[in-house]
């Protein structure tokens, strides 16, 4: 994977040698803020009998507050990638009561029992880009790993052990982003995303958004993340998990 990635990383430089790139020299993006999101979804450990546990209705998981960062270097070397780091925080803790039974890393908690549970699909994504167009309408088009450090786990007074997942692991993706600026505004208008759909997994992340740029490069911006994973008989695990929500960001660009 990495040999396909470097290949086509390279030959894109290659073929985008003749065209312009931002900043000409240097530019440096930085940005950071708030995501409210909220949580769907379910999952099935088919190792353990195949129960399906819903993360709302079961756990109590509904969708809470998370934030994230990023920085970005630009520059003129047309053979070489631009570079963009970002990290996103997503946990929740919830407490619940079951109306069923449910099986999880095999252990089953049984109706009645008191749950409490922690989801985290916080990550770091490494996104190398290069850019297409750089005017009033900007397109950028790269790859990214995407590497999860989170997990997702569940305990109970009433039961022995705790059942967990961890979820740890890096996710090669396809990057694309599109801006679109107002002349003579500030205003600015734009889609980013990242996907990758192998075998029975798909894994997207869209955001929309709209923003201002003031006096020195300062700037906000708002919008709407939707991330979804979906897993079919993966490493003996089905899931289908959404999180969708509202972000409020600062900018900041020289």
């Amino acid at each position: 994977m990495k040999s396909l990635a470097t290949a086509t990383l390279v030959g894109l430089g290659l073929s985008l040698s003749n065209l312009s790139y931002a900043d000409t020299l240097f530019g440096l993006y930085v940005g950071g803020g708030s995501i409210d999101y909220d949580l769907s979804g379910d999952f099935t450990d088919l190792e353990d009998g195949g129960t399906a546990v819903d993360f709302e209705d079961d756990l109590g998981l509904e969708g809470d507050a998370g934030n994230y960062l990023y920085i970005a270097i630009e520059h003129g070397i047309p053979i070489l990638p631009n570079i963009r780091v970002a990290r996103s925080e997503i946990e929740e803790s919830a407490r619940s009561v079951l109306t069923k039974n449910i099986t999880f890393d095999g252990i089953t908690f049984p109706t009645g029992t008191p749950v409490y549970s922690h989801f985290d699909v916080s990550h770091y994504d490494f996104t190398f880009y290069y850019e297409l167009l750089d005017n009033w309408v900007n397109l950028d088009l790269g790859l990214t790993a995407r590497k999860f450090d989170g997990e997702l786990s569940a305990s109970s007074p009433l039961v022995s052990g705790t059942a967990s997942e961890t979820l740890d692991f890096t996710a090669p993706l396809l990057y694309g982003k599109a801006q679109f600026d107002l002349p003579l505004t500030g205003l600015y208008v734009g889609v980013e995303g990242n996907w990758i759909g192998v075998g029975g997994a798909q894994l997207y992340d869209l955001w929309g958004k709209v923003g201002y740029t003031f006096a020195f490069g300062l700037g906000l911006e708002a919008g709407m993340r939707k991330m979804a994973l979906e897993l079919d008989d993966v490493e003996d695990l089905d899931a289908d998990v959404t999180l969708d929500g509202t972000y409020l960001a600062a900018t900041f660009h020289f």
